[in-house]
């Protein structure tokens, strides 16, 4: 088992979601953070009085899948997530030990 997690403005989360889901995947957990990503825009931009400096509003979306389904879930994110700027984003993919259902 492996959790991906992107990176990404937070105006393409929706759209991410939307292709993760219609690629059979519902393993996912998104969060709003604050990083150093390029702004696309000024609503983007907070400032934090913690680290003295502008930081980007943005989006982590974690998905946990299967090893097999690793390549296609990160084509979509790819797909889906570009903003039309230069690195839009971040993926990362990493081992999961287990995955068990709360049932």
């Amino acid at each position: 088992m492996k959790r991906i997690t992107a990176l990404l403005h937070t105006n393409r989360v929706a759209d991410v979601l939307h292709a993760i889901e219609g690629a059979g995947e519902r393993r996912v957990s998104i969060t709003e953070t604050r990083g150093l990503l390029h702004t696309s825009n000024v609503r983007e931009l907070d400032y934090s009085v913690q680290m003295g400096e502008r930081m980007t509003i943005q989006a982590q979306v974690d998905v946990f899948c299967d090893d097999a389904q690793v390549e296609s879930l990160v084509a979509v994110i790819r797909k889906h997530g570009h903003s039309g700027m230069p690195r839009s984003g971040w993926i990362f993919v990493s081992p999961i030990e287990l995955g068990a259902a709360i049932d």
